[in-house]
């Protein structure tokens, strides 16, 4: 149906992603219900919260329902820049190959990659239970930081940076930050 699909989705640094339904609907706790008519005048409905792992996974799904063959999914994802850590594991789907990732420095110890994948397969009930399966894997190893609010104070507490052993004296006491001012 679409040639592109360009987002930018919820990842918590300045606002979480919510969703939809409430935590009762979402567990199962209640069934879904419709709104009445004489109370859809200013309803507000119950939300959520969505995590970057679940939202990136609806997205996935979605585009491999929506993309025509060959059509692009270009997304932000975010990344913990430190020396030590190994290349980022991004996630995946049967339905898409990875041809580029672009990377955007915001800060000493965090940065976003923006990836653009490209429709390989249709969208079949087996690639449904393959993409399931994929998820399952990626959530069990992917970066706990990313999740509750760990990004967000990645970005925005003071970071205690240590040049050989002592506090960098030149710029004084002053806390420094690693995205922006606080």
């Amino acid at each position: 149906m679409f040639d592109a699909i360009i987002c930018d989705p919820p990842y918590g640094v300045r606002a979480g992603g919510r969703k939809s339904g409430g935590r009762k609907l979402l567990k199962g706790v209640v069934a879904p219900y419709t709104v009445p008519d004489d109370k859809r005048t200013g309803h507000i409905p119950s939300t959520a919260p969505y995590s970057l792992v679940e939202c990136v996974h609806d997205l996935l799904d979605l585009a491999a329902r929506m993309l025509v063959p060959g059509g692009r999914l270009v997304y932000f994802y975010p990344v913990l820049r430190d020396n030590e850590s190994v290349d980022p594991n991004f996630p995946e789907h049967p339905c898409f190959k990875l041809v580029a990732s672009c990377e955007q420095i915001l800060s000493y110890r965090y940065s976003r990659v923006l990836l653009t994948m490209i429709k390989i397969a249709p969208y079949t009930e087996d690639i449904t239970e393959a993409a399931r399966i994929k998820h399952l894997e990626f959530k069990e190893n992917h970066l706990k930081w990313l999740e509750d609010g760990n990004l967000r104070s990645a970005v925005f507490e003071p970071a205690d940076i240590h040049i050989n052993g002592s506090s960098d004296a030149k710029f004084g006491t002053k806390p420094k930050y690693r995205g922006k001012y606080v």
